[in-house]
Protein backbone atom coordinates (compact mmCIF):
# COMPACT_ATOMS: atom_id res chain seq x y z
CA UNK A 1 0.00 0.00 0.00
CA UNK A 2 2.68 2.57 0.57
CA UNK A 3 4.77 1.98 -2.04
CA UNK A 4 1.66 2.34 -3.92
CA UNK A 5 1.36 6.05 -2.57
CA UNK A 6 4.74 6.74 -2.91
CA UNK A 7 4.09 5.66 -6.83
CA UNK A 8 1.33 7.78 -6.91
CA UNK A 9 3.69 11.13 -5.44
CA UNK A 10 6.29 10.69 -7.56
CA UNK A 11 4.41 10.25 -10.94
CA UNK A 12 2.08 13.71 -10.00
CA UNK A 13 5.99 15.66 -9.06
CA UNK A 14 7.03 14.33 -12.59
CA UNK A 15 4.18 15.37 -14.15
CA UNK A 16 4.19 19.07 -12.09
CA UNK A 17 7.94 19.56 -13.12
CA UNK A 18 6.96 18.67 -16.75
CA UNK A 19 4.24 21.27 -16.84
CA UNK A 20 6.34 23.89 -14.97
CA UNK A 21 9.06 23.10 -17.13
CA UNK A 22 6.95 23.57 -20.51
CA UNK A 23 5.14 27.02 -19.19
CA UNK A 24 7.33 28.60 -17.28
CA UNK A 25 5.48 28.74 -14.09
CA UNK A 26 2.49 27.31 -12.50
CA UNK A 27 -0.27 29.71 -11.01
CA UNK A 28 0.39 31.27 -7.37
CA UNK A 29 -2.27 29.87 -5.91
CA UNK A 30 -1.00 26.28 -6.85
CA UNK A 31 1.96 27.38 -5.93
CA UNK A 32 1.02 27.83 -2.45
CA UNK A 33 -0.90 25.27 -1.94
CA UNK A 34 2.12 22.80 -3.06
CA UNK A 35 3.99 24.81 -0.53
CA UNK A 36 1.34 24.27 2.24
CA UNK A 37 1.62 20.66 1.25
CA UNK A 38 5.12 20.55 1.51
CA UNK A 39 6.14 19.97 -2.04
CA UNK A 40 8.39 22.27 -3.36
CA UNK A 41 10.62 23.71 -6.97
CA UNK A 42 14.05 22.85 -6.57
CA UNK A 43 15.91 25.82 -8.66
CA UNK A 44 19.27 24.36 -8.94
CA UNK A 45 17.29 20.86 -10.38
CA UNK A 46 14.73 22.56 -11.74
CA UNK A 47 11.84 19.93 -10.14
CA UNK A 48 9.36 19.69 -7.68
CA UNK A 49 10.45 17.68 -4.81
CA UNK A 50 8.31 15.93 -1.45
CA UNK A 51 9.90 17.31 1.89
CA UNK A 52 8.60 14.42 3.29
CA UNK A 53 10.22 12.27 0.96
CA UNK A 54 13.81 14.43 1.36
CA UNK A 55 13.40 13.96 5.40
CA UNK A 56 12.86 10.52 5.36
CA UNK A 57 16.24 10.20 2.83
CA UNK A 58 18.30 12.08 5.15
CA UNK A 59 16.99 10.09 8.22
CA UNK A 60 17.85 6.66 6.34
CA UNK A 61 21.40 8.06 5.98
CA UNK A 62 21.66 9.64 9.73
CA UNK A 63 20.44 6.28 10.83
CA UNK A 64 23.17 4.20 9.04
CA UNK A 65 25.43 6.50 9.97
CA UNK A 66 25.17 6.81 13.54
CA UNK A 67 24.32 3.02 13.78
CA UNK A 68 27.48 1.82 12.70
CA UNK A 69 29.99 0.11 15.28
CA UNK A 70 33.08 2.32 14.40
CA UNK A 71 30.69 5.53 15.32
CA UNK A 72 32.61 7.96 17.30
Amino acid sequence: MFEGILNLEKEALERLTNERRASGSIPQEVDNTLSMLGVHWDEIDQEYFSMDKYQAEVYEILLVEYTRENYA
